[in-house]
């Protein structure tokens, strides 16, 4: 079951329209106005939470204390904490990284970072988990997909040097065999061959925190397509963290 996300300062306009983004994806989130309702949360329900989102602008006199507080009270020894709201430059990032904040989820977001910037926190206190072999990074880029005689356009979620997650209503089945042209507009059109690996459709198995659509592992990819995504996923990486 998905941990739900706390998130404060619910009172701002730009926290309320971050809360009603994630609910429309499908994610229970929790709202605290105060920091007094979030310590009342984090204390009933704070086995259920799994991620707190904090306004860049939070008016508390010590972020780190304020943090440090319910990280103590909480029940859940893997919170993670998530910086939001409007980016507060070089000093602010730092203060939100010196009070233990570690992802960031700043405007503008595209929906496909939104929810893997979610995913990543809810997922960071999972003691057990697949390592991956490469390091993956959110993206909303064009693809055209094809497989036999019959070809599909979708988006990319997700990119790596050695796979992707397309974002396609009607994915292929596992074991398809499928060419792309991911439209990367920092360095024009990447061809890349492979074979799906998993899909996500509706039904009882539906993986609700993704988009429906099909992750595929390259099979082909030429040596400067593989250097071109490694270095895009790491600079995509270090943006989304603080």
């Amino acid at each position: 079951m998905n941990k739900d996300i706390l998130l404060l300062g619910a009172n701002a306009p730009e926290m309320d329209l971050l809360r009603t983004r994630l609910v429309r994806i499908g994610y229970r989130v929790v709202p605290a106005k105060t920091p007094e309702q979030a310590h009342a949360l984090l204390r009933v329900g704070g086995t259920r939470i799994g991620a707190v989102l904090v306004p860049s602008d939070l008016p508390v006199v010590s972020l780190r204390a304020a943090l440090d507080f319910m990280r103590k009270i909480s029940p859940s020894r893997s919170l993670a904490f998530v910086g939001a709201g409007r980016d507060p430059g070089t000093e602010g990032r730092e203060r939100m990284r010196q009070a233990g904040v570690q992802i960031a989820l700043f405007e503008p977001m595209d929906l496909h970072t939104l929810r893997f910037q979610v995913n990543r926190a809810l997922a960071s206190g999972v003691a057990v988990h697949r390592a991956r072999q490469t390091l993956r990074a959110p993206v909303d880029w064009p693809v055209m997909a094809r497989s036999g005689a019959r070809q599909k356009e979708g988006r990319v979620y997700s990119i790596s040097a050695s796979g992707a997650y397309l974002a396609i209503a009607q994915p292929w089945m596992v074991k398809a065999r499928v060419e792309m042209r991911l439209a990367n507009p920092e360095t024009g059109s990447i061809e890349a061959s492979g074979h799906v690996v998993m899909t996500n459709v509706p039904g009882n198995v539906m993986k609700r925190n993704l988009p429906f659509g099909m992750a595929v592992q390259f099979d082909h990819l030429t040596e400067h397509a593989s250097v071109a995504l490694l270095m895009y996923a790491e600079k995509r990486a270090r943006s989304l963290s603080l």
